[in-house]
């Protein structure tokens, strides 16, 4: 009985760690972020609008807004595109 506890207690912490793993990057002022391995721009929770400047993400046409300057400039020297307000 001790061993068929063990394995379905251990079943249940690999159940639970799987669905709590997430990933660490961090997110912008509306909630949002972009996957620095493939660029793509997605958002989570929305967080309330701050009073600062915020710039745009712009790449192939595509604008991703909400930004701070610095984090706008480091994804244009990772992926390339401009920054606009």
């Amino acid at each position: 009985m001790n061993k068929l506890f063990i394995k379905i207690l251990l079943s249940i912490s690999v159940l639970i760690s799987s669905s709590v793993i997430a990933h660490g990057g961090g997110t912008n002022a509306n909630g949002c972020h972009t996957n620095s391995k493939t660029g793509d721009y997605h958002c989570h929770n929305s967080k309330p609008q701050v009073s600062y400047d915020t710039y745009c993400h712009i790449l192939n046409g595509e604008r991703r807004c909400g930004y701070a300057k610095s984090s706008c400039q480091s994804l244009v020297r990772q992926h390339g595109g401009y920054c606009s307000k």
